[in-house]
């Protein structure tokens, strides 16, 4: 290499072979930077302090041999030097670790194979780090690495191959490169794995564990080409992107669900935006105050803005306050009001005044579905680790078809664009999602022809960590 010198040590107790290297590397301007020792233990002092591109070290030394220089040399290529008539010796050497052997004459025609020697010694040791990088660098790596003969037999394997495919390699060294792959033709909905920018990975493959799992892979492949040109292994790298589809997945289902939700809440907006217009031109001011109040609730509920103040309470409390409270707008329609407690105290941990939001929704819902001299009644049972409360009016069945829809917010907010209805009836969703604040859950029910009754449960003990995370699941697919 142009500009580069080499630092050679010669180890050589013959006077006559030192002088001869030194004109040598005057002669031929050789660019080494050389020292010679004289003997073994000349070379172990010299290479204790110094390092070495090449060291040549003749065989038979005064106070030992160039095998005993072997042990200081390490990482350095050694050149042997031996006598005509030793090439046993000289083998021996090679397999000893040596890089090269020369056969010393006596004209010392030998040192003219010296330059080109050390040259392709230092060469095979550069080789030889960059492979050990290389080859470091693939046994590391967190991709799998499989190496191919032209014939498609595998023939390397790395560690994160057997980890991720389940093969040992002597169990998958020797197969045919197909065993890999599911034998199926990739389908569009197999097909799913997305290309990153700038990668060079292929994509919308799969492959096939020793256990017969599929899993999608991404895919780099590069065909390896010997000195001549000539085409003779395939290097594949596959990374396993399971993980990367899965999130892709979610955050897919994220955005639906966003976009579904924005879609929501501006379909609310325009409903409630239309249902005020039409109250105040009447001049209803009670039923807007009462829209706004409950438009402002759900914004405040889906915004994760409304904390519920835990106290300690009777739930019977709470349904002598509304019943008295509704009483009298009962009485309007002629409709007869009752409640039913049991005389046990039934005390849960919760808000009182949205446990009397709840309560005061549902029985409100019933006035307006009971017929005149019509009948409600207000039922709380204890029914072990929760208290069940019971609104039931005698008006018309809600049916079938819509009992499911009763606590959906696209479904109520499609029916309300499509009614003349002055009502917003915005409570029951309201309810809905206070009751599940708490841990609890609400449901309906209806009677063949008349009749519709509405549950809702309060645990005994307050909120149960796990049934506040299944109710976030749970408001969350109101949206998909």
């Amino acid at each position: 290499m142009e500009n580069t010198r080499y630092r050679i040590l010669l180890i050589e107790d013959d006077k006559l072979d030192q002088m001869a290297f030194k004109r040598l590397v005057e002669d031929e301007n050789l660019p080494y930077d050389y020292t010679i020792a004289g003997s073994v233990s000349e070379a172990h002092s010299i290479l204790s302090s110094e390092q070495f591109d090449v060291v040549i070290a003749d065989y038979a030394l005064g106070d030992g041999t160039g095998f005993d220089a072997l042990d200081s040399v390490k990482d350095t290529p050694i050149i042997f030097v031996t006598g005509t008539g030793s090439e046993e010796i000289a083998i021996k050497a090679w397999k000893a670790g040596a890089y090269d052997y020369l056969i010393k004459d006596h004209e010392r025609n030998y040192l003219k194979a010296v330059p080109i020697t050390v040259e392709n010694a230092i060469k095979h040791r550069r080789m030889e780090a960059r492979l050990r990088l290389l080859s470091g660098a693939i046994m590391s790596t967190d991709d799998s690495v499989y190496i191919t003969d032209m014939e498609n037999k595998i023939t390397f394997v790395n560690r994160a191959f057997c980890e991720t495919y389940g093969y040992r390699k002597k169990e998958i060294i020797g197969k045919d490169g197909d065993i890999l792959w599911t034998g199926k033709p990739q389908s569009e909905n197999r097909r799913s794995v997305s290309q990153v920018a700038g990668s060079a990975f292929e994509v919308g493959f799969y492959h096939e564990r020793k256990d017969g799992s599929v899993f999608p892979v991404s895919l780099s492949r590069s065909v390896i080409k010997d000195e001549n040109g000539n085409e003779v292994a395939v290097v594949a790298v596959a990374r396993d992107v399971s993980e990367h589809i899965l999130i892709e997945e979610r955050l897919r289902t994220a955005n639906r669900k966003l976009k579904r939700r924005n879609q929501l809440r501006s379909e609310l907006t325009i409903m409630v935006s239309e249902k005020l217009r039409t109250l105040l031109a009447a001049e209803h001011i009670d039923r807007v105050k009462g829209i706004i109040s409950d438009f402002l609730d759900i914004s405040k509920i889906d915004a994760g803005k409304i904390r519920l103040e835990l106290t300690e309470f009777a739930l019977r409390s709470v349904v002598s306050e509304v019943v008295e409270t509704l009483s009298p707008l009962a009485v309007e329609k002629n409709i007869d009001l009752e409640s039913f407690v049991p005389d046990s105290e039934l005390v849960v941990n919760a808000d009182y005044d949205r446990i009397v939001q709840v309560l005061t929704n549902l029985i409100n819902n019933a006035i307006k579905s009971a017929p005149s001299n019509g009948y409600i009644s207000v039922r709380v049972k204890d029914i072990g680790n929760q208290i069940t409360v019971e609104v039931q009016d005698d008006g018309p069945s809600i049916g079938s078809g819509n009992i499911d829809k009763i606590f959906n917010l696209s479904a109520q907010i499609k029916e309300q664009l499509h009614s003349d209805k002055e009502d917003l009836a915005l409570g029951l969703l309201i309810a809905e999602q206070l009751v599940e604040m708490h841990g609890g859950c609400i449901w309906a029910e209806n009677g063949d022809e008349r009749g519709n009754s509405f549950h809702f449960t309060l645990p005994k003990f307050g909120i149960q960590e796990e049934t506040a995370s299944a109710v976030v699941k749970k408001r969350e697919r109101t949206y998909v």
